[in-house]
C-alpha cells in the first residue's frame, strides 16, 4: 500500500485530483481509480463521455447506497472545475463561477471542447440537457435556464445583428443572434417547438425553404404578440416540417393534394390544441415561396396572382387569389400549367374572371379525361365526344353549354399549336346548341324595398349605406364594395361618382342623389382606418370590403327582422331595377346604356324589365286618348 501511495504521489493524474479541499481520501482514490482503468492520465483529457461514464459508474458502486451515490457522482465535475482554476482557465473568472449552477455548466462547457460562451450552439444546449438528464434530473429545467441565460448574455453583446446563415444542424429559436427576437422566446412555456433539427436526413431543399419562412416570421416578431406568434405561426411551421421530414416532401411548392389532405390529416393526430388557423401554414408557406422567388416558378402547384402585374385586369372583391395544379396527375399538369402561363402573362386581353372561366373549364375537361385513364399527350376523339355528352346530360342553358364548347376548342388548339400534341380534329360547330335569349324579369318590386327600408336605420352603418349605395346607383356589387375615397365629386349643383369597372376595365363618372353623397362623405371623414377604399375590409384595411361578404351580411342582417325575412336578396337585380325605372322615366336607351357601363345596346335592353303593371298603365292611357273604354 506504501508503495502505492509513492507512485501516486509521483503521478501527475494524481496530484491533480488533490487540488480540491473538498474532495479527499477515498473518494480521491476512487477517482483515480475510474479513471485510470479509462487510461486517462491528466484532466485535460476530460470529455463530457468521462463525465457520463464516471455518473453511470457510481450508480453501480453505490446501488445500494443513495446518499453514498449522492455525495460521490458530482466528485469529477469538481476536481475539474478546481483543475481549471489552479491552470488559470478564462472560464474561472467569470462571474457565472461564482455559483454551484455556474461551474456545472463551464466544467462541461470544456469538457464538450468549447472555449467561448459565444460557442454555444443548439446542438450545445441538447447535449447538456441530456447531461442533467443522468446528473441532476429533478433539477434540469433550472439548470438548463441557467444555460440559456448564458448565452442570451452574450448574444447582448452583439452590436451588429446579420440574419443567420442556413446550416444542417439544430436550430433554437432562444439563441437566435438577435437579443430582441432571443428574449421574446426565452419567456415562451413550452419550448419544444422552439427547436427546428435541419441535421435530419430529408431534402435539403425542403429544408432550406423552410427556414427562409421560419426567417421570414421572426422578421415581423415586433409586431405581433409572442403568444400569437407562437401559437399561429411557429408551432404550425414545426409541425409542418416534421410532416416534410417524416414524408420526405421534396419541394413544399410542388406539394400535391394528396398530401396537402394527408398533412391536415397529420395535424388532426398529432398536433394538440389544434388551433384553428394552424392548417393555415401550409398555404402562407407556399405563398411565401413564390412570391419570393427571384423569378416565378411556374411548375409550382400553387400560383398566387399577387405575384403578377394584375391591376387593371384584377377584381380587388372577388377573392381570386390562386391557381391550384397540385389535383392534376404530373402527366398533365406541364401541359395546364404552360397554357394557364400563356393566358395569364401573355395574353392581357383576358380579364381575371374570364381567366379563371377558362382555368375552370380546362381543368374540368382534364380531371374528366383522368377518370377516364387517359392523358392529354394520348387524347381521342372519343375523350372529347365524352365530356361533350357528360355536359349535355347537366342540363345547362345553351349559352354556357356553347360557351363551355368554345373554351374547350380553344384550349385543344393551344396544346396542338403551342405543345405539339397531336389533338385529334373535332369538328365543334355540329354540337352547338341554337341558343334563343329567354329575358328573365330580375327588378325587385317597391314593396320589398319599402320594407328593406323600414329597417335600414337598424343595419351597422357600413352595410346600410353599402345597400343605399348599391339602391340609388345600380352600381355592380364589386363597383360598389371597391369605391375609393377620391371617388366624390361636384360639379355645380349635380354630385357625382366616378367608378372603375373592372369588368371593362374602363371608367365611368355617374350623378347620385345629394343625400347619398351626403352621407357617404360623412361616413369617409368619420373613417379611422386609413384606407383608400369608402368600405374598407374588415379583416385588412389594405382592401376593398369583399362582395361575396357583403352580400352573405345583407341576407344575414334581413333574417333578423320579420318584415324582410323572406327577401332573397340579390345585388344584381338591382342593376335591373335602375334600368328599367330609367327606361320608364323616358331615358333613352343610349343614357340608360351610358349609366350602366354597357358597351351596346342590346346588352342594356336584357336588363329593362317588362313590367305587367306599366303595360296595363300604358293600355289604359292608350283606351282613354283614343275613347274606346
Amino acid at each position: 500500500m506504501a508503495a502505492l501511495r509513492v507512485l501516486k504521489s509521483e503521478n501527475s493524474l494524481y496530484e491533480e485530483l488533490i487540488l480540491s479541499p473538498s474532495i479527499l481520501g477515498k473518494r480521491v482514490d476512487f477517482l483515480y481509480d475510474f479513471l485510470s482503468s479509462r487510461g486517462i492520465s491528466s484532466l485535460s483529457e476530460i470529455s463530457v463521455d468521462t463525465l457520463k461514464a464516471f455518473i453511470s459508474h457510481s450508480r453501480r458502486e453505490f446501488a445500494f447506497s443513495p446518499k453514498q451515490f449522492s455525495a460521490y457522482k458530482g466528485d469529477l465535475e469538481t476536481i475539474c472545475f478546481a483543475y481549471l482554476k489552479s491552470s488559470g482557465h478564462p472560464f474561472t473568472s467569470l462571474s457565472y463561477a461564482k455559483n454551484a449552477i455556474g461551474r456545472k455548466a463551464l466544467t462541461f462547457l470544456y469538457a464538450l471542447g468549447i472555449t467561448s460562451l459565444s460557442e454555444i450552439t443548439a446542438d450545445t444546449r441538447k447535449a447538456y440537457e441530456e447531461y442533467l438528464e443522468l446528473s441532476v434530473p429533478s433539477k434540469v429545467i433550472e439548470y438548463i435556464k441557467y444555460l440559456d441565460r448564458m448565452v442570451l448574455s452574450e448574444i447582448e453583446k452583439i452590436t451588429f445583428v446579420r440574419e443567420p446563415a442556413y446550416e444542417n444542424k439544430l436550430f433554437y429559436l432562444v439563441y437566435y443572434p438577435d437579443i430582441k427576437v432571443a428574449k421574446r422566446f426565452y419567456y415562451t412555456a413550452r419550448k419544444e417547438f422552439l427547436f427546428f433539427d435541419f441535421s435530419l436526413p430529408a431534402p435539403i431543399l425542403m429544408k432550406k425553404q423552410i427556414f427562409r419562412i421560419l426567417l421570414s416570421d421572426l422578421s415581423e416578431i415586433e409586431n405581433r404578440k409572442n403568444h400569437y406568434m407562437v401559437q399561429h405561426f411557429i408551432t404550425p411551421l414545426y409541425y409542418l416540417y416534421d410532416f416534410c421530414v417524416k414524408n420526405q416532401i421534396p419541394d413544399l411548392k410542388q406539394i400535391t393534394l394528396a398530401e396537402e389532405k394527408a398533412f391536415y390529416e397529420y395535424l388532426d393526430t398529432n398536433m394538440d390544441a389544434i388551433s384553428k388557423n394552424a392548417p393555415q401554414v401550409l398555404y402562407r408557406a407556399r405563398r411565401f415561396l413564390f412570391l419570393s422567388d427571384k423569378k416565378p416558378d411556374f411548375s409550382a402547384t400553387c400560383w398566387f396572382l399577387e405575384r403578377f402585374t394584375l391591376s387593371d385586369r384584377k377584381n380587388p372583391t372577388r377573392g381570386i387569389e390562386c391557381f391550384t395544379f397540385g389535383d392534376i396527375s404530373e402527366d398533365n399538369r406541364t401541359y395546364f400549367q404552360h397554357y394557364m402561363k400563356y393566358l395569364l402573362v401573355l395574353s392581357p386581353k383576358y380579364s381575371l374572371q374570364s381567366l379563371h372561366e377558362k382555368y375552370y373549364g380546362a381543368k374540368e375537361f382534364i380531371k374528366f379525361i383522368e377518370s377516364r385513364h387517359t392523358t392529354l399527350s394520348e387524347l381521342s376523339y372519343s375523350d372529347i365526344e365524352s365530356f361533350i355528352e357528360y355536359k349535355d346530360q347537366k342540363e345547362v342553358r345553351p349559352e354556357t353549354y356553347n360557351r363551355t364548347l368554345t373554351m374547350l376548342s380553344f384550349f385543344l388548339t393551344a396544346l396542338s399549336v403551342r405543345e405539339n400534341l397531336l389533338v385529334p380534329s373535332f369538328p365543334f360547330d355540329y354540337f352547338y346548341k341554337k341558343a334563343a335569349y329567354l329575358h328573365h324579369d330580375r327588378s325587385v318590386p317597391e314593396d320589398t324595398i319599402d320594407r328593406i327600408f323600414t329597417v335600414l336605420s337598424d343595419f351597422p352603418e357600413t352595410l346600410g349605406l353599402m345597400y343605399l349605395t348599391l339602391y340609388s346607383t345600380g352600381l355592380r356589387i364589386n363597383e360598389v364594395c371597391s369605391l375609393q375615397k377620391d371617388a366624390l365629386f361636384s360639379d355645380g349643383n349635380t354630385n357625382w361618382l366616378s367608378i372603375y369597372q373592372y369588368k371593362l376595365r374602363s371608367e365611368k363618372q355617374i350623378p347620385i342623389p345629394s343625400e347619398v353623397s351626403r352621407l357617404l362623405k360623412r361616413h369617409i371623414a368619420s373613417d379611422e382606418t386609413g384606407s383608400i377604399y369608402i368600405f374598407p375590409s374588415c379583416k385588412d384595411k389594405d382592401k376593398p370590403y369583399q362582395a361575396a361578404t357583403f352580400v352573405k351580411q345583407m341576407q344575414k342582417q334581413l333574417l333578423l327582422y320579420e318584415e324582410t325575412r323572406d327577401i332573397n336578396f340579390k345585388s344584381h337585380d338591382y342593376r335591373h331595377t335602375i334600368a328599367t325605372d330609367l327606361h320608364m322615366s323616358g331615358a333613352a336607351i343610349g343614357t340608360t346604356r351610358a349609366f350602366l357601363g354597357h358597351t351596346r345596346d342590346d346588352m342594356t335592353k336584357q336588363y329593362i324589365d317588362h313590367l305587367p303593371g306599366h303595360i296595363d298603365l300604358l293600355q289604359d292611357e292608350y283606351f282613354k286618348e283614343n275613347k274606346l273604354s
